[in-house]
């Protein structure tokens, strides 16, 4: 496997989830933090397929858009990374789903570095008193009472979920306390050395300061 390169701005959001993937199963990798200036040069240059960010340039596939994909990709070029079994497989790609749900739902509401006020104080207010604790207790309910959802424990889809609710626990440090199986998830891939290292800024892509603005 040849080495690839990530492109995104420095930021987490939409970046985290990747860069923890590429980090956690061993990708050599390298990236770019993209800033503001850089945006427009890369956008009108046609490299990006849909015209967003992140991208992943490889040497065998050409240049991957969404972040999504990026994550898939890590999961069919590296063994195991996409779960030992199809069971597994089908595991991680729900999870790769409900991660993209709680972004989506955050994104509607949550007040961000670029836009400061996206919704009413009450709409913000109604999303972590009923839409979020809602769907942990779905998530509770799928962990069957353990603290991972295959054997690895770091499929890309348990890594992207972990991704999104890490940006929930900056923004709302008690969010995951009333779901224990849950919170012990999280911990767990927390304290995992190649997540440290993300948090920690030492991996490729540098620091990545919160996208979302705590309540």
């Amino acid at each position: 496997m040849s080495p690839v390169h990530f492109t995104y701005f420095g930021i987490m959001a939409k970046g985290f989830g990747p860069a923890l993937t590429l980090e956690s199963h061993g990708v050599d990798w390298k990236a770019t933090s993209l800033a503001l200036e850089g945006w427009g040069p890369l956008k009108e240059s046609g490299k990006c397929p849909f015209g967003q960010v992140p991208i992943l340039e490889t040497e065998e596939y050409g240049v991957i858009a969404q972040s999504t994909a990026i994550m898939q990709y890590v999961g069919r070029v590296k063994e195991g990374a996409a779960g030992a079994n199809i069971a597994e497989g089908i595991i991680s790609d729900q999870l790769l789903g409900l991660a993209d749900d709680f972004f989506a739902g955050l994104s509607k509401v949550q007040p961000t570095i670029f836009v400061k006020e996206k919704a009413p104080a009450d709409q913000v207010k109604a999303h972590w008193a009923e839409a979020v604790p809602k769907m942990l207790t779905y998530l509770e309910a799928f962990t069957k009472g353990k603290d991972a959802f295959t054997s690895s424990g770091i499929t890309v889809g348990e890594l992207s979920l972990w991704g999104v609710l890490h940006q929930m626990v900056l923004i709302e440090p008690p969010c995951l306390d009333a779901f224990p199986n849950t919170k012990a998830f999280y911990t767990r891939i927390l304290n995992l050395p190649a997540t440290q290292k993300v948090l920690k800024g030492g991996s490729p892509v540098g620091n990545l300061p919160a996208y979302f603005l705590p309540n």
